[in-house]
């Protein structure tokens, strides 16, 4: 199949998306349909598609020879939700890391389309975002980070209904799967702020103090963990980091400082924003970066349509007002560049062949042995 299973999904995201109901009760075929397609598509992949699923695969197939709470399994505490998880599935399936996968995929997938159907006023738009932004690819491989995060969509969701002890509860879970995602736990006092000028004016200037002094806090991060300091200094920001800012500044023209709920979405993604500006020095921030930015699948929506909300009375509302036919300009030049960003981006050519996902096959296509 190769990438023309990505493309496949992207246009049935669209073509699906454009001729069934995306209102209340009735958009529910529409999201069932579209987490059946993604789960299918993920859950029986290739099991060794990247070197990340061989990796996983040993470990999974030794845990069921050692105890749940050995060394080799628990870990000292790190991560051993996700190692549990692995020797569970793997007690009861005599081994079979393709169920694994297939189950890893069904909880993710039930999440995201559990989120969008509560929450997102565009479905088609939040799938769009979800395939386009890089999240779905991304656990193809990341296996256990897409677990956590999808962990914590619960946690966002206990925010916007108002339930700190469940959002602490599945924020801690998900530091069981991977342990940086305790990251998202000061998600619940950040999303409580009132946007306003003030808000504003504070979060762009601890963006540029942080951005300022960078490198003292990268290598303070550094010696944390390392003996010696192990980040690269580098002031690249990259293209992802220019289209987080471009988001938040258009989030203000066309949305203004009003709504409850998408004022909380502007400032997860602007957490997201100041991860993103340390992703020269490695990688890992722009993986934390992910904990927060994944909710750019209901932000975006809601940029273009009346969403049922909460308002705080500010004077500063929308300052671009457009009618019907200029926003469906906008967002069909937003599905042309979300597309175009999918492709540069998420589908580009992978320098390691052991890693290439973009060379998508199905498990039945391919010998079961890595």
């Amino acid at each position: 199949m190769g990438k023309s299973i990505y493309y496949i999904i992207v246009a049935a995201v669209i073509i699906l998306g454009m001729i069934m109901a995306q209102k209340g009760e009735a958009r529910k075929p529409y999201i069932v349909i579209m987490a059946i397609l993604h789960t299918f598509v993920s859950g029986f992949r290739y099991q060794f598609l990247t070197g990340d699923l061989i990796k996983y695969n040993t470990l999974y197939q030794d845990y069921r020879y050692f105890g749940w709470f050995s060394e080799r399994v628990f870990q000292e505490g790190r991560n051993f939700g996700f190692q549990w998880l692995m020797k569970l599935v793997c007690h009861l399936t005599d081994g079979n890391y393709q169920i694994f996968l297939l189950v890893v995929a069904i909880i993710i997938e039930l999440a995201v389309a559990i989120l969008i159907f509560r929450y997102s006023p565009k479905p088609w738009l939040s799938y769009l975002m979800w395939n386009c932004i890089g999240f779905y690819v991304f656990g193809f491989s990341a296996v256990k980070q897409s677990l956590a995060m999808a962990i914590l969509i619960f946690s966002y969701m206990s925010i916007i209904e108002k339930k700190p002890k469940q959002f602490v509860f599945w924020t801690l879970l998900a530091g069981t799967i991977h342990l940086p995602a305790l990251a998202f736990l000061p998600a619940y006092p950040i999303s409580k702020l009132k946007l306003n000028i003030k808000t504003l004016i504070g979060y762009v200037v601890s963006a540029i103090l942080i951005f300022v002094f960078r490198e003292p806090i990268v290598t303070a991060i550094s010696d944390m963990y390392y003996s010696e300091t192990y980040f690269a200094a580098d002031t690249f920001l990259g293209t992802r980091f220019l289209v987080m800012c471009l988001m938040l500044v258009i989030g203000v023209l066309l949305k203004g400082f009003r709504g409850k709920h998408f004022s909380s979405l502007f400032m997860l993604i602007g957490v997201a924003t100041i991860l993103q500006m340390f992703c020269g020095y490695d990688n890992i921030f722009t993986r934390l970066a992910d904990y927060y930015f994944q909710f750019v699948i209901l932000y975006v929506p809601m940029l273009f349509e009346s969403f049922e909300d909460d308002y705080y009375h500010s004077r500063l509302g929308p300052q671009l007002v457009f009618d019907d036919s200029m926003k469906k300009m906008i967002v069909a030049f937003l599905v042309i560049f979300a597309i175009y960003f999918y492709s540069t981006s998420s589908l580009a050519s992978i320098h390691s062949s052991i890693d290439d996902y973009t060379n998508y096959r199905f498990f039945w296509e391919v010998s079961p042995t890595p």
